[in-house]
């Protein structure tokens, strides 16, 4: 079901395929290519990792990655309410992800991020997206994109099934442009476990004093059974409320999941979740994706 934002609801403020799609940019590959430098070489090697956190343990046998600050990635940035975007101490709620595209306009995120199942509407009366955000809107990536519409998954949509935790932003276009013709976009992929990832978020500042910088880390995604569900799980310290709809980024730089799904994407900063991404998920992206929908 595609959703048009309504004017009349009060902000609550919220924590934490197709046949093929073309491949990354090389700008893309670059990008990931620097982001996933960063993580290897550690908090050392880069003056502008501002901070690193390093996992003490986990209750899973997989070990953790090194969590970073880090400059960012143009294709992703963060969310606010509209009234919130402007000025480096605005607070942002959730994390967002250009997805390559026919018509170059969809942000991906996790459905709990802009949908309350418990009350049956959404969570922001409206949204705005910052590409690239990093103490402050990007203006070479065109500062801060108005979402015009969304479309949460069905399954969420309609009982806030943890399985589906994942939704499409539309984004209104600036100066005749699309928002990936600005920042290039990442081609959305089923999950494949196990394989190694880098995940980018953005900290709520009320537990991080740097959120307003992105962090990364790069560990091994593997399953993980709960409730009788499969899930997608990485282990690296300091994921905060605020990195929901952060991007599971493989080394080919597809998307294969976001933070969500169970737990809204855990009860802990030192790991996280994401829903199983299938082909009901690239079925939907289809819906939301075909051009003249």
């Amino acid at each position: 079901m595609h959703l048009r934002i309504p004017t009349d609801i009060k902000p609550i403020r919220r924590t934490r395929m197709i046949s093929r799609i073309p491949g990354p940019s090389r700008r893309t590959l670059a990008a990931l290519a620097a982001c996933t430098a960063l993580v290897v070489a550690g908090p050392v090697a880069t003056a502008q990792a501002a901070t690193a956190s390093t996992g003490s343990g986990t209750d899973s046998g997989t070990s953790s990655g090194t969590t970073v600050h880090f400059p960012g990635l143009p294709q992703v940035g963060a969310l606010f309410s509209s009234a919130d975007y402007t000025g480096s101490t605005a607070a942002h709620f959730c994390t967002g992800t250009v997805i390559d595209s026919p018509r170059g306009d969809i942000v991906l995120t996790a459905a709990h991020c802009v949908w309350s199942a418990s009350k049956d509407t959404y969570s922001h009366s409206s949204i705005t997206f910052a590409p690239g955000y990093d103490n402050g809107p990007n203006a070479h990536l065109g500062g801060v994109w108005n979402v015009e519409q969304i479309d949460v998954s069905p399954g969420y949509q309609a009982d806030g099934n943890p399985a589906d935790d994942y939704a499409f932003l539309i984004i209104a276009p600036q100066h005749g442009l699309t928002i990936q013709q600005v920042t290039g976009g990442l081609r959305l992929a089923t999950t494949r476990l196990p394989q190694q990832v880098s995940v980018v978020g953005y900290n709520d500042l009320a537990y991080d004093a740097d959120g307003n910088e992105p962090i990364v880390c790069r560990a091994t995604a593997f399953e993980e059974t709960d409730d009788g569900e499969p899930w997608a799980r990485f282990n690296c310290p300091n994921y905060q409320d605020g990195t929901s709809g952060g991007p599971w980024i493989t080394r080919s730089g597809a998307v294969m999941g976001v933070i969500g799904g169970y737990e809204q994407g855990g009860d802990s900063p030192n790991w996280s979740y994401s829903a199983i991404f299938n082909t009901a998920t690239l079925a939907f992206y289809r819906s939301v994706a075909m051009p003249g929908r």
